[in-house]
């Protein structure tokens, strides 16, 4: 049975932590510039990767739940600010269209919502009882937060109304252990991704916002070994896999569901940069992507999209763990 994705990321974090204290220098080497990267599987609707040179993100912003920060870089890769009050275990972390920044507070068992420029929470989220692992916004301002219940599941989405902080709907499902990550599309349904009791990893769709009574578990056409992250592009879907084992992480990238399948990849975008890579997002023009590495590389990669050809890497060896990143301005999905 392969542990679940929040508690083998906590024992993954000991370990680095462990090796961090034992050795001096920094983490992996950024990937060589001609890194190679996969072909497209299919073109369908994905965006060509052409431009290497698209305007970057205002902010990267990275949550490292071992150090109990969550810290904001400008695009240079320069310390904007750190947020440390309240902080205890930040896993997935998103910005919405006004640029409010939302972090998974998990071991307190709340989300914090902040304003630019991002000095103190403005809002807090409370999900007693649970770990929240991930927070996405819809374009309306619908908040969704992803957990894993105390002590073992099932995994849940809550969801609030804009502004307010009372849950308008709780959505689990027995199935489900955990609900890792998720990002919503267009219309407002929410992707999902996650692991049963067993530790396999799962796809799912919840529609419905604060009338949501249920989640759609989606077939794949394909092997996943570990999910960590999903974002929405364009309608298609972008999960990334954590291959264990072979150390190259892909994102998969799906159309929409038709009849509860995604069915197989349109596109497989290989990440070269290392191994134990969290989360990821999208910047704004959707040809770049930043993946936050929860293991030994103690920053952020940036990868053009589809075609995963490495752009740069900012390394900070103040993060112990990085596991959730943001982007702001972020993607429109």
């Amino acid at each position: 049975m392969r542990t679940s994705s929040y508690l083998g990321f906590f024992l993954r974090g000991a370990a680095a932590v462990a090796l961090l204290a034992g050795c001096s220098g920094g983490g992996l080497q950024p990937p060589a510039a001609n890194a190679p990267s996969s072909a497209l599987t299919q073109l369908g609707t994905v965006p060509q990767d052409t431009n290497t040179n698209a305007p970057a993100a205002d902010q990267v912003i990275v949550s490292d739940s071992f150090a109990n920060i969550v810290s904001v870089f400008d695009a240079k890769g320069r310390l904007q600010t750190r947020l440390k009050k309240g902080i205890n275990g930040p896993m997935g972390i998103t910005t919405d269209s006004a640029g409010n920044l939302y972090v998974a507070n998990s071991q307190d068992a709340n989300v914090f919502v902040y304003s630019q420029p991002y000095k103190s929470a403005s809002l807090t989220l409370n999900e007693p009882g649970t770990y929240p692992l991930d927070v996405a916004v819809n374009k309306a301002g619908l908040v969704g937060v992803m957990s894993a219940t105390a002590p073992s599941g099932p995994g849940n989405v809550t969801f609030y109304k804009k502004g307010s902080t009372s849950a308008c709907a709780n959505v689990s499902d027995p199935n489900w252990n955990e609900m890792s990550f998720g990002a919503f599309d267009a219309s407002g349904n929410l992707f999902v991704d996650g692991v049963d009791r067993e530790g396999n990893p799962l796809v799912g769709e919840v529609s419905g916002g604060c009338a949501a009574t249920s989640v759609t578990t989606l077939r794949v056409g394909n092997t996943m070994s570990g999910v960590a992250g999903v974002q929405v592009v364009h309608g298609n879907i972008l999960v990334l896999n954590q291959n264990y084992g072979s150390f190259a992480p892909e994102i998969y990238t799906y159309a929409p569901p038709s009849g509860g399948s995604l069915g197989s990849p349109i596109a497989t975008t290989k990440l070269s940069g290392g191994i134990e890579m969290e989360g990821f997002a999208m910047t704004r023009d959707d040809r770049d992507l930043w993946i936050a590495h929860s293991d030994v590389a103690y920053g952020r990669i940036e990868y053009t999209y589809p075609g995963g050809r490495f752009v740069k890497s900012f390394n900070e060896h103040d993060l112990v763990t990085a596991y959730g990143i943001a982007v702001n301005p972020a993607a429109s999905p």
